[in-house]
């Protein structure tokens, strides 16, 4: 039985890693190779465009150090632990939005904020940011809407709505080929705390991804 146990507990942490990376590192690697082939094909026509966006993935390219070092300390990233979720959120959404031939990015909070704790509002910023990265690189979109929303009840949700393309849900990948793992990925990490995922889309209809957890553990304003 402890044997057991160990090798669930080292398969549950497989899973976890898998997750992080595919919603950190490889999404932002893959906004940065879209960058470098903008680049490539404006280099002779638009050099100083194709400038701006190899500097761009500079840039970019720090932020993926700095994911990867919050990989090892435990997966948070310093913005969400210095300065809460709706912070990160604002910041995730600016620099998606800032990258060349992305929709337009627009982020607002409903009801009064009430912190989630670290663990809770991690899971929530990961998943808002796969589903950014679906919208911006399948989608098609022209706009994109993200919403957190604190519900009476010691709820909160992240809603990611987009003009896009849309698609048939029963249609997508089996988990482990791109996009459906991206979405299994998602459940299995809000279902650690109880939380579900809702895709709601039709073929030209564009999509909206709904991420709810039920934080009965919230931290009061102010507390530490």
């Amino acid at each position: 039985m402890a044997q057991q146990q160990r090798e669930a507990g080292r398969l549950a942490e497989r899973a976890r890693i898998a997750r992080d990376l595919h919603d950190t590192l490889a999404q932002e690697l893959s906004g940065s190779r879209m960058l470098l082939q903008a680049a490539e094909r404006d280099w002779d026509r638009r050099p100083d465009i194709a400038r701006r966006q190899v500097r761009s993935v500079t840039g970019a390219l720090g932020e993926h150090l700095a994911q990867t070092r919050g990989i090892i300390d435990d997966l948070t990233p310093p913005l969400l632990a210095r300065d809460g979720l709706e912070a990160a959120l604002r910041d995730l959404c600016a620099r998606t939005g800032a990258v060349a031939g992305s929709p337009g990015i627009t982020f607002r909070t409903e009801y009064e904020p009430c912190p989630l704790r670290t663990d809770q509002a991690v899971a929530l910023l990961r998943v808002t940011q796969g589903a950014l990265a679906n919208a911006c690189e399948h989608a098609r979109a022209r706009h994109v809407r993200v919403t957190l929303t604190y519900g009476d009840a010691g709820s909160a949700a992240i809603e990611v709505l987009d003009d896009g393309v849309g698609f048939s849900p029963t249609a997508l990948q089996p988990p482990g080929t791109g996009r459906g793992f991206g979405l299994a990925a998602a459940r299995d990490r809000l279902g650690v705390f109880g939380g579900t995922l809702t895709i709601d889309s039709t073929p030209g209809q564009g999509t909206r991804v709904r991420a709810t957890l039920q934080a009965k553990d919230r931290i009061p304003v102010g507390a530490r």
